[in-house]
């Protein structure tokens, strides 16, 4: 249990890395591009990220549980990574030759050939950051400090280079610079630990199992997509900006949710193997707990300072997008739960289908909800679609989970996490009293929401798994009193 809390430790601040960083850089790189030329590179980045999904095959899931199985024998460990290196090389490949040809082929995307011409340099070049080998081996720390290094060379780098609409191409060239950098020294630490060999692969183990999680994530990006890129096409670049600067901030928050379910993957992964499932149940029960926890405040938060958001992260130029932002704030409960339910639970469990299924039916409602909603409300039709899109997939994904496992949703939890976040708004109106400048009000609500909140969980909610936490530290042993 302590090296999963101190692995948590290491994502979490990985996380907060994630949150901090587009903090600093989004607030400065929407002012000096603008609304327009952020909407270019917002859909240059949603089709790379399309066929990074393509390319990947789901290997970063699936790679991190394999890599957890056969963690304690090198040559099995060997023979399984370069397999999986010379399956992800190929589709990569593949990959950049198709979206050559649909940028080649499609004027609104060969006007802005440059920024494609990047996006298919960093799809080759994620196959040799093989991230999921490292979290497999649970080796966060490294993935941690080796982040957070060249996160801080890159925004260096965005306010030395990046200083007018014309350098969008030198703004999404920065992801490019961050993905050979990682695969740099990736490919490097792999190699001393394992021999990288193309010799006596196994293939075709890999392949049924990778095809149903490409599948998957093929169906689920186009949900979580195809809002962008069917916004874009019926409206144009300005609405496509207020939306991505919305759905930008809502997603922020996602990757301090996203830090526990990796931890826990290949630790479900090998109870399952070991058929522990009273010590797999206790864990999720958990996880479920924590993401009530955390994702029910910053959702309320961002719900209740999203004109303050808008304005100070990305600019008054995007207050069109305060209403979308208040609408996608709900997606960090809904997602935070999901990822539980199908990173914690189906894919430890082998149920790969089960995801597939669940990501057809968000799809169907994304899609339909897309063309039925966007042409009449714009960016917020989009982000209607997505939140009752992610919600149809955590439904439908509960309800397969109960037929494989006994999970229990923690609905006191999430009762109590919302009454204390309600002292958000009370807290928001009294700072509005004293000013008015967005950067102050958000600042200052921030910091006391966060203040009340805390102390309602401990001293009102006596909430025992954050007590069980701050405990552990030697001056607030009181709180287990």
């Amino acid at each position: 249990m302590a090296i999963l809390r101190k692995n948590a430790g290491y994502n979490v601040l990985l996380s907060l890395t994630q949150l901090a960083f587009p903090l600093i850089t989004f607030p400065y790189a929407s002012r000096i591009l603008g609304p327009k030329a952020l909407g270019a590179v917002s859909l240059a980045d949603n089709f790379t990220v399309y066929f990074l999904i393509f390319s990947g095959l789901g290997i970063p899931l699936y790679g991190l549980r394999e890599v957890a199985k056969v963690k304690d024998n090198r040559q099995l460990l060997g023979q399984t990574f370069s397999s999986l290196l010379f399956i992800h090389l190929v589709t990569a490949i593949v990959a950049v030759i198709l979206f050559f040809l649909l940028t080649v082929s499609i004027d609104k995307l060969y006007s802005n050939f440059a920024l494609y011409q990047i996006g298919m340099a960093i799809v080759l070049g994620s196959v040799f950051i093989a991230e999921w080998f490292f979290q497999g081996l649970e080796e966060f720390k490294y993935i941690t400090i080796r982040t957070v290094i060249i996160r801080l060379c890159t925004v260096l780098l965005l306010f030395i280079l990046v200083k007018g609409p014309q350098d969008s191409s030198i703004y999404f060239g920065l992801n490019l610079i961050v993905a050979i950098a990682s695969a740099g020294f990736n490919m490097y630490y792999i190699s001393k630990k394992i021999h990288i060999s193309f010799k006596n692969l196994t293939i075709r183990k890999h392949l049924r199992p990778l095809f149903l999680l490409l599948a998957s994530a093929l169906v689920t990006t186009i949900y979580l997509m195809f809002d962008t890129v069917i916004l874009s096409f019926l409206t144009n670049d300005t609405t496509v900006g207020y939306y991505a600067a919305s759905m930008r901030v809502a997603k922020i928050s996602l990757s301090v949710l996203g830090a526990v379910s990796l931890v826990l993957l290949p630790r479900l992964t090998f109870l399952f193997n070991q058929e522990d499932n009273a010590a797999a149940a206790n864990l999720l029960n958990k996880s479920l707990r924590f993401v009530c926890f955390l994702s029910v405040p910053i959702a309320i938060g961002i719900f209740c300072l999203a004109k303050e958001i808008i304005s100070v992260f990305a600019g008054q130029a995007y207050l069109p997008g305060v209403n979308s932002l208040r609408v996608l704030s709900f997606l960090a409960v809904v997602i935070g739960l999901a990822q539980v339910l199908s990173n914690q639970i189906l894919l430890p469990l082998m149920q790969e289908k089960k995801i597939f299924y669940a990501s057809i039916v968000g799809v169907i409602i994304s899609l339909s909800l897309n063309f039925l909603l966007i042409p009449r409300f714009l960016q917020l039709g989009a982000a209607v679609s997505s939140l009752f899109a992610e919600f149809s997939v955590t439904l439908v994904l509960y309800l397969y989970v109960r037929k494989h496992f006994s999970v229990v949703l923690p609905v006191q939890v999430f009762l109590k996490s919302v009454l204390a976040s309600l002292t958000f708004f009370l807290i928001r109106y009294l700072i509005l009293q004293i000013t008015i400048i967005p950067i102050l009000v958000l600042t200052f609500t921030v910091g006391l929401s966060a203040i009340v909140y805390l102390l309602v969980q401990l001293f009102i909610w006596r909430n025992k798994d954050v007590i069980e936490v701050l405990s552990g530290y030697p001056g607030l042993r009181f709180l287990i009193k």
